[in-house]
């Protein structure tokens, strides 16, 4: 049985910088359409708002639905791609049972460092698991193996 790791879509680049500027721009926007949506120390106001959009934030939430399309096209071809490997080395695909989503949510309870007594932090994968999609592999690996009236193995 042959075993080697490999990085999940590594052609697929997320521009955090550019998204990053996207969404302090459109935040930027949507405060200063809707002064009366949000408290004076800049948190949203509770209850039933109403909010209008400038023509600028509409071009910006474009600009941020295209940077996102082209990402998941580029994760989506990188995944079809390694399936096509996985599956050339033949029908029989073995996964190891993960839940994901699981993985994504932050720890319930706050643990300390034996060594140094720091708190340790309770971020997971979440960014990861979002930009490298293992479920969206796994789905396309099942289905290029329902084509072969296939299924993988989970343990």
């Amino acid at each position: 049985m042959k075993l080697e790791l490999r990085e999940l879509a590594p052609a697929c680049t997320v521009d955090e910088r550019e998204l990053r500027h996207i969404h302090r721009k459109m935040d930027r926007s949507r405060r200063v359409t809707n002064p009366h949506n949000f408290n004076e120390d800049g948190t949203v106001k509770k209850g039933k708002l109403t909010w209008s959009y400038s023509k600028a934030y509409e071009k910006l939430r474009q600009q941020r639905k295209e940077l996102y399309r082209k990402i998941s096209i580029q994760r989506k071809m990188s995944h079809e791609k390694l399936a096509n490997n996985i599956l050339a080395l033949g029908p029989d695909v073995r996964v190891e049972t993960m839940r994901f989503q699981s993985l994504q949510k932050r720890a319930k309870h706050t643990t300390r460092n034996k060594q140094n007594g720091k708190i340790n932090r309770k971020k997971r994968f979440g960014k990861t698991i979002a930009n490298r999609a293992p479920a969206m592999l796994l789905t396309i690996i099942d289905r290029k193996l329902g084509y072969q009236e296939n299924r993988y193995l989970c343990n």
